[in-house]
């Protein structure tokens, strides 16, 4: 057996996981990324959590073969170095690659974080078949985040900003974004920005079973809290998420014209809504696409849930490990 080592870094805990060949965690370890205190104190708590995770298995650093990691924002994966992260402070060009591989004394690898998952579910989620070459994953949480997976292989652009599908424009002049641009799809169809728009119409005193909640608490009106509603009958909810799934099957339909894949995959909070919310951006998607190609393309709920950040930094240093 062949293990790997993946490091899920994020913005509020540092994931970590001992994965085998075949996918299975077989230990897992989170613990806070302390990101607030600069890039040092990061990278020591990363070192610490893999000798912690390799310990939970009962194995050693050296049975690693690869070290993966994903990390958050734009990642130059050639040369090993985070271009910037948001939450953490003073981490600019930093080379993590080398640093977690002189620090561990193993080969690693780096990719951004949305990449590494998505390549996870192409190496045992959503996309383990080996007739899934090609497919697109879009996140839906606070924002959309996105990986794109060609030929096996992930596709991250010449200054690691692609597969930013929560930053196309699917609406000129749209709703401002904190990009700077206006109309992304972000700003329309994340969780987050699914509960704005439904708090926009309750202003407004639409009839919903949700305005005495809107009236107690506008906090509370969050995702699930619509997609229950609409479970239920509710109008306005169910208009909402008709709203988010016409925008990502735009979406969908322009990566689809660009980028050919044979599947999207969504993942993140939302995507818990499962058919839910997949049979309306199917309907919209079917009722737009041109049909000139000769294989359909499917849309699929991600399989991995919370353990799809360190499976997917697993999943880049098995695609390191074959590769070498």
């Amino acid at each position: 057996m062949t293990y790997f080592l993946g490091i899920d870094l994020g913005g509020t805990n540092i994931k970590t996981g001992v994965v085998d060949d075949n996918g299975a965690v077989v230990s897992k370890h989170s613990q806070p990324t302390e990101g607030k205190y600069g890039a040092d104190r990061v990278l020591k708590n990363m070192v610490d959590a893999a000798q912690t995770v390799v310990d939970a298995a009962e194995l050693t650093l050296k049975d690693m073969a690869y070290i993966g990691i994903g990390s958050p924002g734009p990642v130059d994966t050639e040369n090993g170095i985070v271009i910037s992260s948001p939450n953490i402070s003073g981490w600019s060009n930093y080379p993590m690659r080398n640093l977690i591989a002189d620090a561990l004394g193993r080969p690693t690898v780096l990719a951004n974080d949305a990449n590494a998952a998505a390549f996870g579910e192409y190496w045992v989620g959503a996309g383990a078949s080996p007739d899934i070459q090609n497919l697109i994953m879009l996140t839906l949480g606070t924002g959309v985040g996105g990986g794109v997976i060609v030929n096996g292989q992930i596709i991250s652009g010449t200054c690691g900003y692609a597969a930013e599908v929560g930053h196309m424009i699917v609406q000129p002049d749209g709703r401002e974004c904190g990009c700077g641009q206006k109309g992304c799809l972000e700003t329309y169809a994340s969780a987050s920005r699914t509960a704005v728009r439904a708090c926009e119409m309750l202003a407004k005193g639409k009839a919903s079973s949700l305005q005495a909640i809107y009236k107690s608490d506008p906090q509370q009106i969050t995702a699930k809290a619509i997609f229950d509603a609409a479970a239920e009958g509710d109008e306005l909810a169910n208009e909402v998420i008709d709203q988010t799934a016409y925008y990502l099957a735009l979406a969908c339909i322009s990566l689809t014209r660009i980028l050919d894949p044979q599947m999207f995959v969504f993942a993140g909070g939302m995507a818990l809504a499962g058919d839910a919310l997949l049979s309306r951006i199917r309907q919209h998607f079917d009722a737009q696409n041109w049909h000139a190609a000769p294989n359909a393309v499917t849309l699929e709920i991600a399989q991995l849930g919370n353990d799809a950040g360190l499976i997917g930094a697993a999943a880049i240093a098995w695609d390191a490990n074959r590769n070498d």
